[in-house]
């Protein structure tokens, strides 16, 4: 009795400490160490594995009695080992299924487990799934000379797999709330309050190390006159069209953004204003090219201001007041086309 005591209190200290962790908002790496840990601490084995699936790639965290349980050891598995496809299958065909039954390969498993020199042993294996979601699964190993795992174990084993997926689907539900944080909703591109955060780290980074970027100001011609004709849900798909031709112009490192209603921005780290009116035309081209749904009396084209830090902008309010400033002499000039500030300045210099 008090034996089972000892225990249940380990488990209760075991769960309490996992809850805060998961409450807390903690990073799921953190919390899936301690879940293998906890499970090394109370169950017989000589190991525990968690293998977890997450956006096509397939983490494995390993902890051994033989290095004192407290070293936990993470390796990303090969696409082309066994267990990835098997587990990958298995997550996708949650997706559709409706019995929910998750079909363990316990070979593959052991394959990847056991060491060579541990040919023999017992396995249990609970899988880490929430509703009809599966994540990953989580195992633990002894040597076949020990007695067997009892029910008791395969119970605490589901307990702390049902943790895991708990902790997962905190992180996917906030990894959600902050893509939606800083994302336009309809665009699918970052958002207003996203671009004044990143033109604020642009300017100091520029600031720090001498470097320089350029800022585009993008306004969609003929909008008006398009949603007239065609009906605004139409407006909002070709917006979305465009925020895509724009994406696919841009660098890995561009950010592309939402700035008002039929306006886009786009910042071009480490750009001068040659690469920038050359990432200008192919937009425009596209954009031009576009063979946009609805009536075709009325095309969709785009005009573009050009503003660089810190080469004719000495802080954000004017980096953003002269790129809005060369669009509207863009859009005066007959829309479709691109100008920079250094042309708008020039051309104030003239009177």
């Amino acid at each position: 009795m008090p034996q089972w005591k000892d225990e249940r209190d380990v488990l209760l200290h075991t769960f309490s400490e996992i809850s805060s962790l998961i409450s807390l908002g903690r990073d799921r790496s953190i919390i899936f160490n301690k879940i293998i840990k906890s499970a090394l601490e109370i169950l017989p084995a000589e190991k525990v594995f968690l293998i977890f699936h997450e956006e096509n790639r397939i983490k494995k965290y390993k902890v051994e009695k033989k290095h004192g349980g407290q070293r936990v050891d993470v390796v990303e598995i090969p696409d082309t080992s066994g267990i990835f496809n098997w587990l990958r299958r298995e997550v996708m065909s949650q997706q559709i299924k409706e019995d929910g039954v998750f079909s363990l390969d316990l070979s593959l498993l052991a394959d990847e487990c056991w060491g060579e020199q541990e040919k023999f042993g017992t396995i249990i294996s609970v899988p880490i799934m929430s509703k009809r979601s599966v994540f990953g699964v989580i195992l633990a190993l002894k040597d076949s000379r020990e007695k067997l795992f009892s029910e008791r174990d395969i119970y605490f084993l589901e307990t702390l797999a049902n943790q895991a997926a708990i902790a997962f689907e905190n992180y996917l539900l906030y990894k959600k709330l902050k893509y939606e944080s800083i994302t336009d909703e309809l665009t699918g591109v970052y958002n207003y309050r996203f671009l004044l955060q990143s033109l604020r780290l642009e300017i100091k980074r520029a600031l720090r190390f001498g470097s320089f970027f350029s800022f585009l100001m993008l306004d969609v011609d003929n909008l008006k006159e398009y949603n007239d004709e065609n009906g605004h849900l139409y407006g909002s798909k070709a917006l979305k069209v465009i925020a895509g031709l724009i994406k696919d112009r841009c660098r890995e490192i561009d950010i592309v953004a939402k700035y008002g209603g039929d306006e886009f921005s786009v910042i071009l780290p480490h750009t001068d204003l040659k690469g920038a009116e050359c990432l200008s035309k192919r937009i425009l081209e596209s954009v031009d090219n576009y063979n946009f749904e609805g009536d075709k009396s009325v095309g969709l084209t785009c005009s573009i201001g050009i503003s660089m830090f810190p080469g004719d902008s000495q802080n954000l309010e004017e980096l953003i007041s002269n790129a809005d400033k060369a669009l509207y002499y863009a859009k005066e000039q007959g829309k479709n086309v691109i100008k920079t500030y250094a042309e708008v300045n020039n051309k104030l210099e003239t009177f």
